[in-house]
């Protein structure tokens, strides 16, 4: 007999693509992560890429009474958006927007990123109330359904006072667009039961004078627990009541299909200062004044924040013999206009003075913004940095936690006396301090009973602290979840408890939506289901699994992202020690089956489609580079294969030979292509791609380069540099349908003439790589060899560093850049040389024409990208940079060899270009091929469009 599921899913199978339902145990396990403390495998993990799918899955849900967990982008800490169910995964491509009202209100697709809102909303001076930590990761949806607010949102501005329409679907598959008079209606009556057991509900709380005062109480606070209860005295309108529950509800009560905001102004003027005081009680009493003006952000930082921030530059050096109370205010004004801003920096600078005698050190308020986002990167340093230094075995739990400014000082040194009494004696206290909201950030393990009795034993001394003897919030900003479900009651007491309790049981009758969320009868629910964390690898050992790293991932949506990776590595190790420590005959085949499965899966999955870029790390809040990790991967399975050390030292030291064979090859597949034709010459090439990984043949396939010409000769100039161009320069040649079809050094030499600059190029150079193929395919070695080889004869040719070395390719100069600092040679890619050399010397008329511009990861991680812009928009008067598109997925060869990854990393790049642009520029060849590819029109250097647009001055 079929079970419940298996009849869900038969029901769905024929309304989906098969691609929709993920079934085999590593992709369940990886994707069925979150950044919670707590871990549940999904039976079942289905992807809804527009409202139809999520109709159709909840119908199916309610018809066979199916648990259903709907998750965004698993940001969020308190285990809401996991389940051992079935897991509903939102696609990327339902991310879709329409601006009203010139930006006084935006409609928003669920699985749009919260960053990318304020990005399209910036135009107009606008942005969204809601201002998470990690809203440059986390999507609509989620911060909908989890009510986020953050630093400078307040409560005034969070999504429950901010939205202004909804469609959502209910768990009986009923779908209400709030928009829509027409959906109202036929809603209301459809639903009149529903309405007047809504109705009287409400009319139940108003009635209920203690409970109406607590709740006006509570929502005077930041509040994120349980239900929004406020939304029972703060409407009359059932709809209106209905569409503000819905907010906060983590998708227990329905799914929220698409959410229209009333956006706020994001002021353009803005000042910050960085205080620190000697006394915890004197910060809070100028907290609280602080309130009374017109004041964007106050964040607190405690004496044992400071200390794990403390190497920051900016940072004074003796933090360390600062008292134990100290204390800081990071503060920021905003104003919409320079003189308005000034007078109010002026209020507050009269009312710091009032405590100048506590002061211990003071960053005065500046407009600098390269100094001020130095101080607020001290503010989003605490978190990561207990992270980075907690012991291997542990996780990072933050609460977060909300008090009224009158008792805010006595909660804070309460909250110290609970993390002396269980030792947690790593733990920190930051925190929104205008809202009276703080975070407390400290390690754990959950490996010994020991450890899980002291988490429990903790977290109902804080329940009893916030919510009963200070009358807080115990979840200020993160949500429910599972963590605080325990809780709900201790806050909100028996009454108030029992009113969610009819919520749930009125918009989910047979409770299918996210079981166990919210709702828990269970005390206990908190301390079940806690992941553990594995030591399995240094590099990865310190990940937090919070999915920061995920948004620029170019595997992302096709196989892992780094977090799965991690995640999935973690449960291999878990499952090698398990092996090892049991005796079960039945056991151990069920851990060898799950361990077999990850094992064959994970090489494709984890290594072959990663593109090792390095971007995650950029993003990661503790540093990790998921690329470093795959690398050293690779690394053990070179070393372990007869042939490749041999084959990698040839190719090392006959790296010409090489060049020249895949030169030839390029051009002998061009004129295979111009006999049979490109459909033809793709096909013959599929089986070969798919059997054993070589490469596959499509339209932007470049011919190969002509051999570079020695013969130019450049009058003797004052001003030199070494040019390396590099291998993919050397080997690839231009699109064959691009306009300027003249080589990189054609193009380089052009401009150096132009610009009154003498370029020094190697004879050997034809010999020379920089090493990162060889790294990238896990070859340290022999990277290290190649590296060295092309220093030694730059640094020979620069003079020791007389003059600078330029690569036309930003990868390349990511590559060397740290070798040659140390042999104090300055190492530049195509842009910054173009920026800080050519752009000064030439007359540039910027062409009318639009220009696409794709800024490789490398110059991301060079810190090059705004000189990249810099000089794309001195050379057009329109650059358009396509919003989604981190990393191009080339990735060296892999744009040949696994076309999938590249054609992943651009699927939204052809639809982001206007129909008046033909051709697009970038810093790297290889990433220019797939560009082409996937865009439909040539990309090429920037340095072709800024030859063609300059003179000499």
């Amino acid at each position: 007999m079929a079970t419940a599921q298996a009849l869900f899913q038969q029901q769905l199978s024929d309304k989906l693509p098969a691609s929709a339902f993920i079934e085999d145990y590593p992709r369940r396990y990886a994707f069925g992560t979150d950044a919670s403390f707590y871990r549940l495998v999904p039976q079942l993990i289905v992807l809804v890429a527009d409202q139809q799918q999520a109709q159709q899955v909840i119908s199916a849900a309610a018809t066979y009474k199916v648990a259903i967990t709907f998750r965004a982008a698993g940001t969020s800490l308190s285990g809401q958006a996991i389940t051992d169910s079935v897991l509903v995964l939102l696609s990327d491509c339902w991310s879709g927007y329409q601006i009203e009202d010139n930006g006084a209100a935006i409609r928003l697709e669920p699985a749009i990123i919260g960053a990318r809102v304020n990005a399209v909303l910036a135009p107009f001076g606008r942005k969204i109330g809601p201002d998470p930590a990690s809203i440059n990761s986390c999507k609509i949806a989620g911060m909908a359904a989890n009510n986020s607010s953050g630093m400078c949102c307040g409560v005034a501005q969070n999504s429950y006072h901010t939205v202004k329409d909804m469609t959502l679907i209910f768990a009986d598959g009923t779908v209400l667009d709030t928009r829509s008079e027409q959906s109202r209606s036929e809603f209301l009556r459809s639903h009149q039961p529903f309405i007047n057991d809504i109705t009287a509900l409400a009319q139940q709380v108003t009635n209920n004078p203690e409970l109406a005062q607590r709740i006006a109480h509570k929502y005077r606070l930041k509040n994120t627990t349980g239900y929004g209860l406020n939304a029972l005295i703060d409407y009359t309108d059932p709809i209106e009541i209905i569409k503000h529950l819905m907010i906060g509800s983590e998708g227990t009560l329905g799914f929220i299909a698409d959410i229209t905001y009333h956006t706020v102004i994001d002021h353009a003027h803005k000042s910050s200062a960085f205080i620190i005081f000697d006394d915890i009680s004197q910060v809070c009493e100028l907290v609280k004044q602080l309130a009374t003006l017109d004041v964007a952000a106050v964040e607190l930082l405690d004496k044992r924040s400071l200390l794990c921030v403390a190497q920051h530059d900016i940072m004074p050096k003796d933090v360390h013999n600062y008292p134990a109370d100290s204390a800081a205010l990071l503060i920021e004004l905003r104003a919409e206009d320079a003189i308005k801003l000034v007078n109010l920096q002026q209020q507050v600078d009269q009312l710091v003075a009032h405590f100048s005698a506590h002061q211990l050190a003071i960053m005065a308020f500046s407009t600098n913004a390269k100094r001020n986002a130095s101080l607020w990167n001290i503010r989003k340093g605490t978190f990561p940095a207990v992270g980075a230094v907690r012991e291997n075995g542990t996780t990072v739990i933050i609460e977060d936690v909300a008090f009224e400014l009158d008792v805010l000082a006595q909660g804070i040194k309460a909250l110290h006396q609970l993390f002396d009494k269980y030792s947690y004696d790593e733990a920190i206290i930051f925190g929104h301090a205008l809202a009276g909201n703080l975070h407390f950030v400290f390690t754990q393990a959950f490996d010994t009973p020991a450890q899980v009795a002291r988490y429990e034993h903790f977290m109902r001394d804080v329940s009893q602290l916030v919510a009963v003897e200070l009358n807080g919030s115990l979840k200020a900003e993160h949500g429910t979840g599972r963590n605080m479900a325990p809780f709900v009651a201790t806050e909100w007491g028996t009454d108030g408890f029992a009113v969610m309790q009819r919520i749930k049981q009125l918009f989910d009758t047979d409770h299918i939506l996210n079981p166990g969320v919210i709702i828990n009868t269970d005390e206990n629910c908190h301390i079940q289901h806690l992941k553990t964390i594995p030591s399995s690898d240094d590099i990865i050992d310190k990940c937090i699994e919070c999915g920061f790293c995920e948004t620029v991932c170019p595997s992302k949506g096709l196989t892992l992202t780094p977090r799965q990776r991690i995640t999935l590595w973690r449960r291999r190790t878990e499952l090698v020690n398990q092996l090892s420590n049991t005796r079960d005959i039945s056991e151990k085949q069920h851990i060898n089956r799950q361990l077999s499965s990850i094992e064959k899966d994970f090489q494709y999955l984890g290594i072959d489609s990663c593109a090792a870029t390095g971007l995650c790390g950029m993003k990661c809040p503790v540093g990790i580079n998921t690329g470093e990790f795959i690398k050293s991967l690779r690394a053990k399975k070179q070393r372990n294969a007869k042939l490749a050390p041999h084959i990698a030292s040839f190719a090392v030291k006959h790296f010409a030979v090489l060049a020249n064979t895949a030169r030839f090859g390029l051009t002998s597949m061009a004129m295979v292509r111009n006999i049979i034709g490109a459909q033809a010459l793709r096909s013959l090439t599929k089986p070969a791609n798919k059997l054993i990984g070589t490469p596959l043949y499509y339209s932007a396939w470049p011919r190969g380069e002509q051999p570079i010409n020695h013969s130019i000769v450049h009058a003797q100039q004052t001003d030199k540099v070494v040019y390396l161009p590099s291998c993919a320069s050397r080997v690839f040649a231009v699109d064959e349908q691009a306009d300027d079809r003249r080589s990189i050094m054609q193009v380089m030499h052009s401009l150096a003439t132009k610009a009154g600059i003498e370029l020094l190029l190697p004879m050997q150079i034809n010999e020379l790589c920089c090493g990162m193929p060889f790294a990238s395919k896990g070859l340290p070695e022999q990277a290290k060899s190649k590296a060295e080889q092309l220093l030694d004869i730059a640094q020979q040719m620069s003079e020791n560093g007389r003059y600078p070395i330029i690569f036309d390719a930003s990868p390349c100069a990511l590559t060397s850049n740290e070798a040659a600092q140390q042999r104090g040679l300055t190492v530049l890619e195509s842009a910054e040389f173009a920026y800080q050399y050519l752009l000064p010397k030439l007359t540039i008329t910027a062409q009318p024409e639009p220009v696409m511009l794709h800024v490789t990861c490398s110059s991301k991680r060079r810190g090059s990208e705004q000189q990249l812009v810099a000089v794309a928009k001195a050379c057009s008067n329109e650059v358009i940079i396509p919003a989604d598109i981190e990393c191009c997925g080339f990735a060296g060869d892999k744009g040949f060899n696994l076309p999938e990854l590249n054609a992943n990393a651009l699927k939204t790049l052809r639809n982001q270009i206007p129909q008046n642009c033909s051709s697009g520029i970038s810093n790297s060849r290889s990433c220019e091929i797939g560009l082409t590819q996937h865009s439909g029109i040539s990309y090429q250097s920037v340095l072709y469009l800024l030859d063609k647009v300059s003179q000499v001055k």
